[in-house]
């Protein structure tokens, strides 16, 4: 049986992270799966009261950064400490709030067995959000695909062989976005569908200003690409003026052309700001 690593950051909420661990435990998937657990613990203020402890995984592991950093760098630090780990086949990112379903790691797992050299991403088909949230979202991936090329319909929540993972740990970019930079640098990719699970305790942290940064990390991953695609629509721009509008040629093209620079810049300044 192979074994995977399921990382798991955590801020103070170990309510959810012990319903979480407790329903992966009663799928009984260590009947085809070896499980192992990485607890990324991003500094918390609150200590668990409790020790975790389930005998359907084979180690439980928590490790605590220096300071609170951040979700999506909670999930890098948790990849950069696996390192040199040389003890599993598959590493599973997952929340632990319950919005990543337990149920779901299970046909993550079915699905690497049977593709076993693939990276699978859980797709979502099915959010649990507002109506205003969920047209967020939808124009966040409609201005991803249109700035990079590329349609992003994953979050974090994958399982990942290992020898795609070390593709991808020397990348400062997974310290900006991992589902970025899973998108762009891993070609051999399938999927499962996925619906957005409810929390367990509290309500969700992801506002629309979250959400709003969440979707500019992303897009940042493709830097060169966007500068590159704005350039193209900034020419063709600039072309349609020129041929039909020449007299207004320079009171039309450089409000384009500072909103251009601004856009570029942003995207640069976001990646060498969250790179490191």
């Amino acid at each position: 049986m192979k074994t995977y690593k399921i990382l798991i950051p955590v801020f103070n909420d170990w309510k959810s992270l012990l319903t979480l661990l407790n329903n992966i435990h009663a799928l009984n998937i260590n009947n085809f799966a070896h499980i192992k657990i990485l607890i990324v613990d991003d500094c918390s203020t609150e200590a668990i009261n409790q020790k975790i402890e389930f005998n359907s995984f084979k180690d439980i592991e928590i490790i605590r950064n220096s300071k609170n950093i951040g979700h999506g760098k909670s999930i890098a630090n948790g990849i950069n400490y696996l390192r040199k780990k040389n003890d599993f086949d598959y590493l599973i990112v997952m929340d632990g709030d319950g919005e990543d379903r337990p149920e779901e790691v299970k046909d993550l797992i079915l699905k690497s067995i049977d593709l076993p050299s693939s990276t699978i991403t859980a797709n979502r088909i099915k959010r649990s959000e507002n109506a205003l949230f969920k047209l967020c979202y939808n124009l966040h991936k409609i201005l991803t695909l249109a700035l990079t090329g590329y349609s992003i319909k994953f979050g974090n929540f994958m399982c990942i062989p290992k020898q795609d993972l070390n593709l991808i740990i020397p990348n400062k970019n997974i310290f900006v976005s991992f589902s970025g930079t899973v998108a762009k640098f891993i070609k051999k990719k399938t999927s499962i569908p996925s619906t957005r699970g409810i929390r367990y305790h509290g309500h969700s942290k992801m506002s629309f200003l979250k959400l709003i940064r969440h979707s500019l990390l992303i897009i940042s991953v493709f830097k060169k690409e966007v500068a590159i695609r704005l350039s193209i629509f900034f020419l063709i721009y600039s072309i349609l003026i020129f041929y039909f509008l020449k007299n207004m040629i320079l009171l039309l093209l450089l409000p384009f052309t500072i909103v251009n620079i601004i856009i570029i810049s942003t995207f640069f300044l976001l990646y060498d700001k969250n790179s490191s």
